[in-house]
C-alpha cells in the first residue's frame, strides 16, 4: 500500500505557533515529489499530515526542519513559552535542511553492505566487555549504548557521516546524562575498551565503503577481513590464506598461516598462544602491528577447535587484551548472511534487528528525545538537572544522535526518583533562567514580537505625523498622546 502524500510549508515565528497548535496556515506545497524552498533567517519548514475530518481536522507536525545555527534558540522558546509541547523531539523530528533535502521518502532503508551479523557481533563485544558480563546476564540496552551500535546505525541510515563527529555526539550524549558517582576503575576501564576497539571501528566501517575519517595505516587489516569476506561468499574452503595474504611481508607471524588448514586443533593453540606471546611483548608499542596480532588471535579463536568456534580463548584475554575477544565477535560474523539466529544466546538477532530497523518520517520518534534538546534542557543549576526532559523512563533515556540513531544512555539516579506531585499544572515548575545561552526576558521578548509589530509601528508613525503638524501649533498646544487607543 502507497504511503500518503504529506504537505511542507516554511513558516515564520508566529506561523509556526499556530502549525504546532494543530491550526493550518501558511502556504504548503505536497511532499514527497515538490523541491522543498531553502530556508531563509527564521523562518522553520514543518512537514505535517493531516489528520481527522469535518469538524475534526487538524493538522498533525511530524517533522520540523530548522537551520543548525537556530535549532537551540528554537528548543529554548518552545521550552519557556510553550513548555506543554516541550521537549519537541519527543513528538516531532528534528532535521536540518540539508539532511531533509536529500530525502526523496519517508522511509530510510539502513544499508549494512551484507556486515549485519559483522556489526552485531562487534556490538555485543563491546557491550559484554564495558559491562564486564557475559552472554548469559548481558541485556538489549547495554548493546545499543554502545559506540559500535552509534557507528552502525549513522553510517548506515546517513552515509557520509564523519567517524569523528559520531564519536563526539555520542560522547556529548553520555556526558550530559550520566549516571552519579561512576566508579574510577569503570571510567578507567571505559577509556582503555574505546581505545582497543577504535581500529576495529575503522576497519569495519572501511570495509563497508566509508572513507570518512578512516585511519589509512589500517589499509592491511581491512584488505585482510576483504579477502575473507569474498572467500567465505564463495564458499572456499581455504578462506585462511585469503585473509593472511595481504599481511605477508607486513608482520612476520603472518607466515605462520601458510599451512593452515593441515595444522591441528592442539598446533592452532599453540599458534594462538604465540600470537599472545607476542602481544604481550610489544605492549602498547607498535600499534599497527598489536592490531594485526590481535586480529589473527581473534580469527583463531573462532576456528581453532577442528573449524569450531572456540570463543573462551579470546574471552580469557580480554581484561588485558580487550580487542582480541572483539575482533573474534566480529570477525565471525564476516560474510554471514543469516543474522537471525540464536548466536550470542539470543543476542545476536535482537541487535541486528535495530541495525535493520528502517526509520521512517512519518511516524513518531522512537526516542524519548534529540542530542540538540538534551544540550539545551538540561540545566547544571537544578537538584534535579534533567527535569525538563520529561524521560520516564527509571534508569535509561533513548536519546537520538541523528534521526533515527537511537542510543541508550545510563541517566542520572536524581532521573529515578518521583517528581513530587503539582497542586495545579506544569506551569508551576520553575523555569530555567537560561536556555540556549539567551536569558528569558530576550525570548519572551522575540515570541510576542510578531504579534505586536505591525501596531508599534503605526503607533510610531501616528505620532511622527502628530509631531510634524505640532510645529505649525505655538508651544503647549500638542495634543495628548493617545495611549488609550493601543488595545492590549
Amino acid at each position: 500500500m502507497e504511503r500518503e502524500t504529506l504537505s511542507y510549508s516554511v513558516l515564520t515565528e508566529s506561523e509556526l505557533n499556530e502549525i504546532i497548535a494543530g491550526k493550518q496556515i501558511g502556504y504548503a506545497i505536497p511532499w514527497p515529489g515538490t523541491n522543498a524552498p531553502p530556508l531563509s533567517d527564521g523562518m522553520t519548514g514543518v512537514l505535517w499530515r493531516r489528520v481527522g475530518d469535518g469538524f475534526d481536522n487538524r493538522i498533525q507536525p511530524l517533522a520540523l526542519i530548522v537551520r543548525e545555527d537556530q535549532i537551540r534558540r528554537l528548543i529554548g522558546r518552545f521550552a519557556q513559552l510553550r513548555s506543554d509541547l516541550s521537549p519537541l523531539s519527543a513528538w516531532c523530528h528534528l532535521l536540518t535542511p540539508d539532511r531533509f533535502y536529500s530525502l526523496r521518502s519517508t522511509t530510510i532503508e539502513p544499508v549494512l553492505d551484507g556486515l549485519e551479523a559483522a556489526w552485531s557481533g562487534l556490538i555485543i563485544a563491546e557491550a559484554a566487555l564495558l559491562a564486564e558480563k557475559s552472554l548469559l546476564t548481558l541485556r538489549l540496552p547495554a548493546c545499543l549504548a554502545t559506540h559500535a551500535f552509534g557507528f552502525a546505525r549513522a553510517q548506515s541510515l546517513w552515509g557520509r557521516v564523519s567517524i569523528t563527529e559520531i564519536g563526539m555526539r555520542l560522547d556529548s550524549a553520555s556526558r550530559l546524562l550520566k549516571a552519579d558517582g561512576i566508579p574510577q576503575r569503570n571510567t578507567f576501564r571505559l577509556a582503555k575498551v574505546r581505545s582497543a576497539l577504535d581500529p576495529i571501528y575503522h576497519s569495519v566501517l572501511s570495509l563497508s565503503g566509508s572513507n570518512l575519517g578512516i585511519d589509512s595505516a589500517l589499509a592491511p587489516i581491512v584488505q585482510a577481513l576483504r579477502g575473507l569476506q569474498q572467500a567465505r561468499a564463495r564458499k572456499d574452503p581455504d578462506e585462511t590464506r585469503h585473509l593472511v595474504a595481504p599481511l605477508k611481508g607486513v608482520i612476520p607471524e603472518a607466515d605462520d598461516f601458510s599451512d593452515f588448514q593441515l595444522l591441528t586443533p592442539e598446533h592452532r593453540l599453540r599458534l594462538f598462544d604465540k600470537l599472545v606471546n607476542a602481544i604481550n611483548a610489544i605492549g602498547d608499542r607498535e600499534k599497527f602491528r598489536r592490531n594485526c596480532l590481535a586480529m589473527l588471535a581473534g580469527y583463531l579463536s573462532t576456528v581453532a577447535a577442528g573449524g569450531k568456534p572456540a570463543l573462551k580463548l579470546a574471552e580469557n584475554h580480554s581484561t588485558r587484551w580487550p580487542e582480541i575477544m572483539a575482533w573474534a565477535y566480529t570477525i565471525g560474523g564476516i560474510g554471514e548472511g543469516v543474522f537471525w539466529t540464536s548466536g550470542f544466546d539470543g543476542l545476536g538477532r535482537l541487535v541486528a534487528r535495530e541495525l535493520i530497523r528502517p526509520f521512517r518520517l512519518d511516524e513518531p520518534p522512537s526516542c524519548d528525545l534529540a542530542l540538540e534538546e538534551v544540550s539545551v534542557l538540561v540545566d547544571t543549576k537544578l537538584s534535579d538537572p534533567l527535569v525538563y526532559l520529561r524521560i520516564k523512563q527509571a534508569r535509561i533515556a533513548t536519546v537520538a544522535i541523528y534521526p533515527g540513531v537511537n542510543i541508550s544512555v545510563l541517566i542520572s539516579e536524581t532521573l529515578g526518583e518521583p517528581l513530587k506531585e503539582l497542586k495545579k499544572d506544569d506551569r508551576q515548575l520553575p523555569q530555567p533562567s537560561i536556555i540556549g545561552d539567551r536569558n528569558a526576558s530576550s525570548l519572551i521578548a522575540d515570541a510576542i514580537w510578531p504579534y505586536i509589530q505591525t501596531r508599534v509601528e503605526n503607533q510610531i508613525r501616528s505620532l511622527q505625523t502628530g509631531s510634524q503638524g505640532g510645529r505649525k501649533r505655538k508651544s503647549g498646544s500638542q495634543s495628548p498622546l493617545p495611549l488609550k487607543d493601543i488595545k492590549e
